[in-house]
């Protein structure tokens, strides 16, 4: 997925800006949850993420 301006509150992240946006040119995100506890409308999880 390319990286048009995403906005990510994640500030743990290495590839956050400012606490808002992403800096990666492309971003790796999976649309489906597996999981049966959270069932959430249409989640989305970013696997580019990577500890500062």
């Amino acid at each position: 997925m390319e990286n048009i301006g995403v906005t990510c509150d994640v500030c743990a992240c290495c590839h956050n800006v400012d606490g808002c946006k992403c800096d990666l040119p492309q971003i790796k995100v999976t649309e489906q949850c597996n999981c049966t506890t959270q069932q959430v409308e249409t989640p989305h999880y970013c696997q580019s993420y990577e500890e500062k």
